[in-house]
């Protein structure tokens, strides 16, 4: 498998792309098909809510999140960004329930979801992590959660660059990520990056780039990283300095949360691009929807024979 070393050279920046946008934007079929075929599945929804931690204790890999919790001084605000449908992330923490802010740019359509499921699961708030400074005051979160999501963005480090502007000092941003996903999954649709752990540093990674965050963020925070039993990654990222209200990341959000709107009336007025997400909508709903009917080890299968193809 290709990996990316070179960490020195790397762009590292946190400008808007437009063409990383309409990448993302392409994806969108795909990630709502996948939720909406989970949970009109009664089997699939109910092995998915075995793993939920909803109304039970969390628990996070590497990190005790109850006494972290518990030692706070102030009533805690606790964000689940980039959510999806998982609810993987608890709201109990040393036997005390907390309200947990459930977060994702596609909220609109998770919602429907679940009221065509007629679920009375929490509703999930609009909101893009490029752009958390928009829906979090500064200096006002306690703890951010993502799970699956960083590496699923249009800018991965400008979400922990905006995280850090809404973090209380010492709030943390934990990290629990496959690793490499967009090489696994053929750098298809959300799946424009990756993220590794190399020799105890946290790296962000794809075709054109590498970030060693630790690096990037020296001075304004403190970065763990380690990589679990199972194989997966995980960032702790602990805030120790205030932005400066110059730093790129405080003035580009207004500017980035312009872009991503502009980029999006562009895609959706193309009749093409219309068109093949209409198409795509539709295959996409038919696929997982079958998916759901085979056996794991046949869906993987075809999965693999799939990217393979499109190498």
């Amino acid at each position: 498998m290709r990996q990316n070393k070179d960490t020195g050279t790397a762009k590292q920046d946190a400008t808007f792309d437009s063409n990383l946008c309409k990448r993302w934007l392409s994806g969108i079929p795909y990630e709502v098909a996948f939720w909406r075929s989970y949970y009109r599945n009664k089997k699939s929804r109910d092995r998915l809510m075995g793993w939920s931690q909803y109304k039970q204790e969390c628990q996070l890999d590497k990190f005790d999140i109850a006494s972290y919790i518990c030692s706070l001084d102030h009533v805690p605000v606790i964000a689940d960004v980039g959510c999806a449908l998982s609810y993987i992330f608890g709201n109990t923490f040393g036997g005390k329930e907390y309200p947990v802010i459930y977060v994702d740019p596609l909220a609109s359509f998770y919602n429907k979801i679940l009221d065509d499921c007629s679920l009375d699961f929490p509703r999930i708030t609009f909101g893009m992590g490029e752009t958390l400074s928009l829906h979090f005051a500064k200096n006002s979160v306690s703890f951010f959660h993502m799970r699956n999501a960083l590496d699923h963005s249009v800018c991965p480090i400008m979400i922990i660059w905006q995280a850090l502007i809404c973090l209380r000092q010492g709030g943390v941003l934990y990290l629990n990520h496959k690793p490499n996903e967009a090489e696994h999954e053929g750098y298809i649709g959300f799946h424009q990056y990756n993220i590794d752990c190399n020799d105890g540093k946290l790296i962000i990674w794809n075709r054109n780039e590498s970030i060693d965050v630790g690096n990037i963020l020296s001075g304004y925070a403190e970065v763990e990283a380690s990589v679990t039993d199972e194989g997966r990654i995980v960032g702790i990222i602990r805030k120790k300095a205030e932005l400066p209200e110059n730093h790129e990341a405080v003035i580009e959000s207004n500017k980035y949360a312009a872009g991503m709107l502009q980029t999006t009336i562009a895609y959706f007025h193309s009749f093409e691009n219309s068109l093949s997400y209409q198409w795509r909508r539709a295959i996409f709903t038919i696929m997982h929807a079958t998916m759901r009917l085979l056996p794991m080890r046949i869906v993987n299968k075809l999965k693999q024979c799939f990217l393979l193809k499109g190498e």
